[in-house]
């Protein structure tokens, strides 16, 4: 069983994952990579080892392909908790040159690599998740006296109305987010005639649809992404929308 105890004064068969880890992503200094990675390339188990680091990555890369950059005032932030902390952990010496320096640059590799693992478990968690949602049926369980009818594929089971005020449709996108019953228009094929009469590109795909009301007016209210972060665009359809019809009660980006 590999020692995750061992340091990289003891580096050698049994390898700790951990060091292999801090090898593999580059958390170790130039020199001491330098001595490593020969002895690693000439040992079976350490290489079994890196290559599945690199299959992980590599699959990590993948599921992340679309998640943007951290932003720019929250890896700041970031930054300075890490060096808060590293000035706890490490006081300034009372006498000169006793106590050990803690490399700020090292502390974001390491944050780094610890963000890149933590954004793939969670990548893996949701599409965990999303499996099961798909198996799972998402309408109400059948009732003793009889069956109750699946919603089409595609479709949500039917939701609440969502009555909104024009002014107030920010709080829309939690609501609206993954939902996709389609009310009165009763398929998404008739939603994307709405679309199209409004002038959106065929390849325009919501992400949320759900009947309604936009001040007072009955609607079939539409959200769909904008390529900007943590900003969306609802659309509010009549009913009555179709080809050549596009029926717009309101188009406002939210967020």
């Amino acid at each position: 069983m590999t020692d995750e105890s061992r340091g990289i004064e003891a580096a050698g068969p049994p390898w700790s994952v951990d060091l292999l880890a801090d090898l593999h992503a580059g958390a170790l200094d130039a020199a001491e990579a330098a001595r490593l990675w020969p002895r690693v390339h000439a040992d079976p188990e350490a290489r079994a080892i890196v290559a599945a680091l690199e299959a992980t990555t590599a699959g990590l890369a993948d599921l992340r392909a679309d998640v943007p950059p951290m932003p720019a005032e929250y890896a700041t932030r970031l930054d300075a908790v890490l060096a808060e902390e590293a000035r706890r952990a490490f006081p300034p010496p009372q006498q000169p040159g006793l106590a050990p320096v803690v490399s700020l640059d090292a502390a974001r590799r390491r944050r780094t690599k610890r963000l890149g693992w933590i954004s793939g478990v969670v990548a893996v968690a949701a599409a965990a998740v999303a499996a099961v949602a798909i198996a799972t049926p998402s309408g109400p369980a059948p009732s003793p006296g009889g069956n109750v009818a699946a919603p089409a594929p595609g479709q949500s089971a039917a939701q609440p109305p969502l009555n909104l005020r024009g002014d107030q449709a920010a709080s829309a996108a939690g609501q609206l987010q993954g939902t996709f019953d389609y009310g009165p228009l009763g398929t998404a094929d008739r939603l994307h005639a709405c679309l199209s009469a409004a002038g959106f590109a065929d390849t325009a795909k919501p992400i949320g649809v759900r009947p309604g009301s936009i001040d007072g007016q009955p609607a079939v209210l539409t959200l769909l992404t904008t390529g900007q972060l943590a900003k969306f665009r609802l659309i509010a359809f009549a009913p009555t929308c179709g080809a050549g019809d596009a029926g717009v009660l309101l188009d406002k980006v939210i967020g």
